[in-house]
C-alpha cells in the first residue's frame, strides 16, 4: 500500500513540474515526493489512531462472570451477535453450556397453539441485524407474571438447550434467572 502511495506521489510530482532548468525540476520533484511520503505516513497514522480510539472507547470494559461458562455480557456487540449466530447454526456445540446474556425482550404468541415464547434479542454493532435466543424462566423462582414486557432491557443466565416441536429443532435457555 505504501509503495502505491510513493508511485502516486512521484506521478503527481512529475505532473506539476513546469519550465526551468533540469536541476530545478529535479529538486522540485524530489521535494514534492518527500512531501507526499510524509503526508501519506501522517494520514495512515491518523487513520490507525482513529480506528484504535473507535474500538476502545465505544465499549465499556465489563468483568466476566465466573459463575457461567459463556458470559456474552462481557463481549462487544459484534462478538455477541457472532456468538449467538454460531449458537443458532451449530447448537450441538453449546448443549449444556451455562450462559449469560443481555438484550431486549421480545414476546411472541403462537396464534395456532396460544403458547407464549420469550426471547432475548441482541443486535450487531450497526444495529441492522438481530439474533435472539428463547428463554424460559426457572419455574421454581418465577411465575408467569414475572416475565418481562416486550421491549424491556434484560439480563438473563441459564442453561443452553435444544428441543423439538413438531418436525423442527429449536434452541432455548432453560432455568433462566433474571439479573
Amino acid at each position: 500500500m505504501n509503495k502505491k502511495f510513493k508511485i502516486l506521489g512521484i506521478m503527481v510530482a512529475l505532473l506539476f513540474v513546469g519550465c526551468g532548468s533540469k536541476e530545478d525540476k529535479a529538486a522540485d520533484s524530489e521535494q514534492e515526493v518527500n512531501t507526499a511520503e510524509i503526508s501519506v505516513e501522517e494520514t495512515e497514522l491518523e487513520d490507525s489512531q482513529a480506528l484504535d480510539e473507535a474500538l476502545t472507547t465505544e465499549e465499556e470494559i465489563v468483568e466476566v462472570d465466573p459463575s457461567v461458562d459463556l458470559d456474552l455480557t462481557a463481549l462487544s456487540s459484534t462478538m455477541v451477535y457472532s456468538e449467538v449466530f454460531n449458537m443458532v447454526m451449530a447448537p450441538e456445540e453449546y448443549e449444556g453450556t451455562t450462559l449469560k446474556m443481555d438484550g431486549i425482550c421480545n414476546v411472541y404468541e403462537d396464534p395456532d397453539t396460544g403458547k407464549t415464547y420469550y426471547a432475548c434479542i441482541v443486535q450487531d454493532a450497526t444495529q441492522c441485524c438481530s439474533q435472539g435466543l428463547e428463554f424460559v424462566l426457572d419455574e421454581s423462582q418465577y411465575t408467569e407474571a414475572d416475565y418481562p414486557e416486550s421491549g424491556e432491557e434484560i439480563t438473563i443466565s441459564g442453561d443452553f438447550a435444544t428441543y423439538t416441536e413438531g418436525e423442527y429443532q429449536y434452541i432455548t435457555i432453560l432455568n433462566s434467572v433474571m439479573e
